[in-house]
């Protein structure tokens, strides 16, 4: 994992959102090995560098916390199916922001949502904003 591809990444896309990590209310993190997951947390900007073991052990993450993370199980609890990952965390994301989640639905119902997937080695890395309209 390049942590300067998910920093470069995120920041291009939280400038042209014109958004903050604190703006964030629920996140698609990529999650194929546990220690990138921490790792993205914070260079995503929802820990500090340092933090993102702390932050899960907050529970912010959890279903019913500030941020909630891998609504959908994460990369591995669907078998990290590689080409179809990205759209897979596009279609949890959308849905949350839709309310069609069922059992796993966040509540309030998120407005604003991020993906963050990585490709290859870790040089390759996409985030995504998704916000719901009015």
């Amino acid at each position: 994992n390049s942590p300067f591809a998910t920093r470069i990444a995120v920041k291009q896309a939280f400038e042209q959102a014109k958004l903050t990590p604190e703006d964030i209310k629920i996140a698609e993190v990529h999650d194929a090995f546990t220690s990138v997951e921490l790792f993205s947390y914070e260079d995503l900007g929802f820990a500090e560098i340092g933090k993102g073991a702390e932050l899960i052990r907050s529970g912010k993450v959890n279903l019913d916390g500030e941020l909630p993370i891998n609504t959908s199980g994460g990369l591995k609890a669907k078998g990290h199916p590689i080409s179809a990952t990205g759209i897979a965390q596009i279609y949890e994301i959308v849905n949350q922001l839709r309310g069609k989640c069922g059992q796993r639905q966040v509540d309030p119902i998120p407005k604003i949502g991020l993906c963050h997937n990585i490709g290859g080695t870790g040089g390759s890395v996409t985030v995504h904003i998704l916000r719901k309209n009015a």
